[in-house]
């Protein structure tokens, strides 16, 4: 994955500046112990021009994630809309995944020093698919989610994804293409970095918000899939009942809708091509083009 080359830009506390230019201290407190917070956000070329998809929605989550670290942001929900615009517009980009990410300076204390001047990055990069393709197979992983009284685990804090590091190693080193983690009581709870629906006998099913991350990308499908008139019910389950799904699939900005063929190895009863994921994910890259004026409240 490239990231960058020599000419990109990025925006760094107020400016603009290319991204050899941009240096940050060795003792930052983020750097050591994880404690900053982040976004990550999707902006696709329309019909209309380019257009960041629920771009507010998502840096007033990456407010809300602040403000639950006590770190107070410098700018405003609008100032970060237009500075991500002007980002990508600077680097000349069509498509664009942006990574907005607010960490602190120097400190290797453990006290939140100087939490209301915390520095704010924000990087964008061409991401075309963050899956390699909609035929997952997944492991069901050995490590949990921590609970929510250890951490916030619904904010995107940084400290918070060495779970998901973690999980994924372990799948990729055993030959899979991503894992799938229970919560700390052995019940399905998430991807590494992505939400998880299953589909049984017609039906979207998917973990409750006690122990995951509330993904934006996880409610679109859930509100468009009612107005679809899909039934979505939202409860409990374990890998006993997921390993007699029709179909399952992952959902978010980054993976946005991504097919599961396999959990543990053993296939589930439907070809993606016959299934309400393959159906939800043609509908969603249709509305983040701006194609499908039926659901334009989803744009």
């Amino acid at each position: 994955m490239l990231y960058h080359n020599d000419k990109t830009i990025l925006f760094f506390n107020g400016d603009f500046k290319l991204v050899n230019d941009f240096k940050i201290s060795p003792f930052n407190q983020t750097l050591h112990y994880g404690y900053g917070v982040f976004e990550g956000i999707r902006a696709y070329q329309t019909q209309s021009g380019l257009h960041i998809y629920k771009v507010r929605r998502h840096f007033e989550r990456l407010m809300q994630s602040a403000k639950k670290l006590h770190i107070e942001m410098p700018y405003s929900v609008q100032e970060m809309i237009n500075f991500a615009y002007e980002l990508v517009e600077q680097n000349k980009l069509s498509e664009a995944y942006i990574r907005p990410f607010i960490f602190m300076d120097k400190n290797m204390g453990l006290r939140a020093v100087d939490a209301d001047k915390p520095n704010v990055l924000m990087t964008c990069w061409k991401w075309k698919k963050y899956y390699p393709n909609n035929h997952l197979n997944v492991m069901v992983s050995s490590w949990r989610r921590p609970h929510p009284k250890t951490m916030p685990v619904d904010i995107k804090a940084s400290g918070n994804y060495i779970n998901s590091i973690l999980a994924t190693r372990e799948a990729t080193q055993n030959g899979y293409d991503d894992a799938l983690l229970l919560d700390v009581e052995g019940y399905v709870a998430t991807g590494p970095g992505a939400s998880f629906f299953m589909e049984k006998d017609g039906k979207l099913i998917v973990p409750p918000i006690n122990y995951i991350f509330q993904g934006i990308t996880r409610a679109t499908l859930i509100d468009l899939a009612k107005q679809m008139d899909i039934p979505v019910e939202e409860k409990l389950f374990g890998v006993e009942e997921l390993l007699n799904a029709d179909g399952a699939f992952f959902a978010g900005t980054a993976a946005e809708v991504a097919g599961i063929k396999s959990i543990n190895g053993h296939q589930l009863k439907l070809p993606w091509e016959d299934t309400i994921g393959r159906l939800l994910h043609d509908r969603y890259k249709r509305i983040v083009a701006g194609k499908d004026t039926n659901f334009l409240e989803y744009f």
